[in-house]
């Protein structure tokens, strides 16, 4: 029998708010220096919703070109409706549209860093503006099984909330054994002016405070990426999934002032146990 969401909220009331309010209060306080705009998500449950939740490790740069890596460990939360509305702490809050397992598309809410960088002491003289919740859109779509195309625009970030990223990438995955999987994910991020120069950029004003070069990029190709991920399952509830990935800096962004190294590296590890 097909259960609505409204259903299932009367029926698990508790359980299901609990999870989608730390699902949000995770997402807003989760490190965002990784924008993470590519999704690798399944088609939504046929009933009801899946719901999963465990520790997870974060690895993250301190600010983006940083090079320093910085380590968190939080509450890992997954829930996915039958409807397509999602709240993940790795996916962010949205709906996938589509029910197909080849096609997914739909719109999400996701935290997108900001520049706030007390470490070096001529960037902390940089104006400074902390998170935003960025508003996106993604479509993904299987041609082949091994293989997945993906692709994603979030707007939102910068100083003023006027910065746009556009990424796409490509998905190839392979399973190993029965129930273990592998994926290796290629992405290319590009940005607009307004997210490029807040991020990268040193006004004249801030030029005279730090030291820096003023430094004015223009929009374009601002990143590209490989990522490896995995799943390993341990019984029927368990499992244990992570990702790292490899970010290079592009352009006027790795020639940035503000970049002290043109890589960047992320990471994650979560053991997760399946509530339903």
């Amino acid at each position: 029998m097909h259960l609505s969401l409204p259903t299932l909220l009367r029926r698990r009331p508790r359980s299901l708010l609990a999870a989608l309010l730390g699902a949000a209060a995770l997402l807003a306080a989760r490190p965002a220096a990784a924008e993470n705009g590519l999704l690798l998500i399944d088609a939504p449950p046929a009933e009801g919703y899946s719901l999963s939740a465990g520790p997870a490790l974060l690895g993250y740069p301190s600010a983006p070109g940083s090079g320093r890596i910085e380590t968190l460990l939080i509450p890992g939360v997954d829930f996915y409706s039958s409807l397509g509305f999602f709240a993940s702490t790795e996916m962010g809050l949205g709906w996938n549209f589509s029910r197909r397992q080849d096609l997914q598309y739909g719109l999400r809410l996701w935290p997108v860093t900001g520049r706030d960088d007390d470490d070096d002491a001529r960037l902390g003289r940089l104006d400074r503006f902390g998170t935003r919740l960025g508003r996106g859109v993604f479509l993904n779509y299987a041609p082949w099984e091994f293989l997945t195309l993906q692709s994603s625009v979030l707007a939102g970030s910068g100083r003023n909330g006027s910065g746009v990223q556009a990424e796409v990438g490509a998905t190839v995955g392979a399973r190993l054994g029965q129930a273990s999987l592998v994926g290796l994910t290629l992405g290319t991020t590009w940005a607009n002016r307004a997210h490029r120069r807040d991020y990268f950029g040193v006004t004249p004003q801030e030029s005279q405070a730090s030291g820096l070069p003023a430094w004015s990029p223009g929009a374009g190709w601002q990143d590209v990426s490989l990522a490896l991920s995995g799943e390993i399952p341990i019984n029927d509830r368990w499992k244990l999934s992570g990702q790292v990935s490899s970010t290079r800096l592009l352009g006027d962004a790795a020639d940035s002032p503000v970049s002290p190294s043109r890589y960047d590296t992320n990471f994650s590890l979560t053991l997760w146990y399946r509530f339903k």
